[in-house]
């Protein structure tokens, strides 16, 4: 009788029960060994570091790191005070007799140093002369400016020098300031060699204020004219757009109107104000003020019905940049209701939002040899409501989102409180550029007509370029895409008369992705991708995919199964290779008679893992249980002792 283990299963089982399992571990522990050097499962937090990630997935830039309830309040309150300073200064000579030059207002705890229309600029040493104690001359030579400046209509404030300027705007937990040209002029003008420096001063540390969660200084130009050339503008701004570091707004933008003439800021101003020559509060809180005087509040109250609520007559806006680095705002350059803008040779680097900014209604502008890096969110931004915008030679690099976005969608699709009107944007451009290594898109064009991306270099971002939202008439052509992390380029979303033509695409998944969208993808070359050169998905009736190279290796070149209706024709497939992926070897592995087998196998494999019992057994000699037959009788008997017949 053969020996059984205790457990009642025979030893040889048990090896081959275990040599299965191991095996199975062995590949589940290989797959996922696999997927993890694939980047199919990757920690968002290890990739992105403090990328914000939306519920989709998709890369939502790194997360503002200040103080959103306290930061919305301050804003609220400039808006306030802007609006309060247009009230007054439009009819202040009329009001106020005999007054000439500079003056001051109270606004809630702070004091503006105004300077109203005059022949000459206000350079340098009129600032000295009419602000002593807020402008003053440090030991290294830069200046500190310590209460607020507004420019007027006919004015013009000159910050030129051709030895070099550096204005330090004070900037701590106590107060901000701000410098803001309300239709006048102002000119920051240095040289190559000796530029003109602005920035933040936190006056307790002696150090510029990175820390946006109590406010910081911020320029800002409403109307006028704005001349920016060999300049380095630094670490200033916080939370929105107007008050972001360098702002530049048109008559209608959102922070011009009077909406805040009422508010809490207005009724400090006319009803807490001190004495003459006294600032009301703050941290000048009774220092007189030498120069320009400060104007008491009741010569400043409009009777009804005047005309003291209109502010400064409108004026465009124009403004240029050359030669000028941007560095840790909060919005590198924010325009908003402007034309004309021309930006050239500039540096915007560190924002803690967006790089560059055309947020409504700017048109006709051009933007040259200019880089947005390692901004928070998007490197170039054209927003809804903007048109004719010519990128040309930009760098867009290292972006907590996209390089470039261009939104020409409608502000409205229907019937509005205001009667927003639903015509799309576009005419714009992206020409000889690069744009590499951003954590999102390359460059997104969502919307909008008569777009296009030339002959630029765009690589190593999750996706090349993506248009989505309804675009038309974009065209996408003689570009180099390399190495994204996923698709070269995505056209989806009703995407209509696109021209994809003469690209150079290599190293991504998918070369080209259409999905409900129509376009005509015709003379690329694509190649070294891993997945599918083209994949179409959905209506595809309005697509063509005619006379491209298309080489790389992957399961098969263009990919069309769940697509209906496209032209695919004429593509040279020589250079195509034919991977082995895990569902190519699916689809070979399981056909039916080979999944009756599998079956079968499985079955001996388990019946044998399983059963029990003596017959199941280690494995013994075939004749083991064959035996003489004389061991089973008593051998020879006689007839009559069985009870037979003698």
């Amino acid at each position: 009788m053969s020996r059984h283990h205790k457990s009642g299963r025979p030893p040889g089982a048990r090896i081959v029960l275990l040599g299965t399992l191991a095996g199975i571990l062995a590949g589940v522990l290989a797959a996922a060994l696999i997927l993890i050097a694939t980047g199919v499962f990757h920690s968002p937090t290890s990739a992105f570091g403090r990328a914000e990630i939306a519920r989709n997935g998709n890369v939502q830039g790194v997360l503002y790191p200040g103080d959103p309830t306290r930061e919305t309040t301050l804003v609220n309150t400039e808006k306030a005070r802007l609006s309060y300073i247009r009230s007054v200064s439009a009819s202040t000579q009329w009001r106020v007799a005999g007054l000439q030059g500079p003056y001051r207002l109270t606004t809630g705890s702070s004091v503006t140093l105004v300077l109203p229309a005059r022949a000459q600029p206000y350079l340098v040493s009129d600032l000295l002369t009419v602000a002593p104690t807020t402008f003053v001359r440090q030991a290294d030579g830069g200046y500190l400016l310590s209460e607020n400046i507004v420019v007027l209509t006919g004015a013009t404030l000159s910050l030129t020098a051709t030895d070099g300027l550096t204005l330090r705007l004070r900037s701590d937990p106590s107060t901000f300031v701000s410098v803001i040209g309300l239709g006048g002029s102002v000119l920051i003008n240095g040289t190559a060699t000796a530029p003109v420096a602005i920035e933040s001063w936190n006056t307790r540390t002696g150090a510029v204020d990175t820390d946006t969660s109590d406010g910081r200084a911020y320029l800002r130009m409403i109307d006028g004219t704005v001349s920016v050339w060999h300049a380095r503008i630094a670490n200033l701004g916080f939370w929105s757009g107007e008050t972001g570091g360098l702002a530049l707004s048109g008559t209608d933008a959102s922070g011009t109107d009077t909406s805040g003439a009422d508010g809490s800021v207005t009724a400090d101003a006319s009803g807490t104000a001190g004495a003459p020559g006294t600032a009301a509060a703050g941290p000048l809180a009774g220092a007189p003020l030498a120069g320009a005087p400060v104007l008491p509040p009741q010569l400043l109250r409009a009777p009804a019905g005047s005309a003291a609520a209109n502010g400064p007559s409108a004026a465009t806006l124009s403004a240029g940049f050359q030669d000028v680095t941007i560095d840790g705002n909060a919005f590198g350059l924010f325009v908003t209701h402007a034309a004309g803008v021309t930006i050239t040779d500039t540096r915007i680097m560190n924002s803690l939002v967006d790089g560059l900014v055309f947020h409504r209604f700017v048109s006709d502008t051009t933007v040259t040899r200019t880089s947005a890096v390692n901004s928070g969110v998007d490197g170039f931004t054209v927003a809804r409501s903007s048109w004719g915008i010519m990128f040309d030679q930009i760098t867009a690099t290292e972006n907590g989102r996209n390089g470039v976005s261009i939104d020409g969608r409608s502000l409205a699709d229907g019937p509005s409180a205001i009667g927003t009107g639903v015509e799309s944007f576009g005419s714009s451009t992206v020409t000889r550029s690069t744009v590499e290594d951003n954590r999102r898109y390359g460059i997104e064009l969502s919307g909008g007509q008569a777009l296009g991306v030339y002959s630029s270099l765009i690589a190593r971002n999750d996706m090349g370029i993506v248009l989505d939202d309804g675009a038309s008439g974009v065209v996408v052509a003689g570009n180099t895409l390399k190495d994204q992390a996923r698709q070269s380029i995505a056209i989806r979303d009703r995407v209509t008369d696109t021209s994809v033509r003469n690209n150079a695409i290599s190293g991504s998944q998918t070369g080209v992705y259409v999905r409900n969208a129509g376009a005509s993808v015709t003379d690329n070359t694509i190649r070294a991708v891993s997945n599918h050169a083209v994949s179409l998905v959905g209506d595809a009736t309005s697509v063509r995919v005619v006379s491209n190279a298309l080489s790389g290796s992957g399961a098969v070149p263009v990919w069309d199964e769940t697509s209906s209706g496209a032209v695919v024709a004429g593509n040279n497939l020589s250079g195509w290779q034919r991977a082995t992926t895990a569902l190519t070897l699916a689809r070979s592995l399981f056909q039916p008679l080979t999944v009756i087998w599998l079956l079968l196998a499985l079955l001996l494999l388990v019946t044998a893992l399983t059963r029990s019992g003596p017959q199941f057994g280690a494995i013994r000699h075939p004749y083991a249980e064959r035996v003489p037959l004389t061991s089973l009788s008593r051998g020879i008997v006689s007839r009559e002792s069985v009870g037979g017949a003698p």
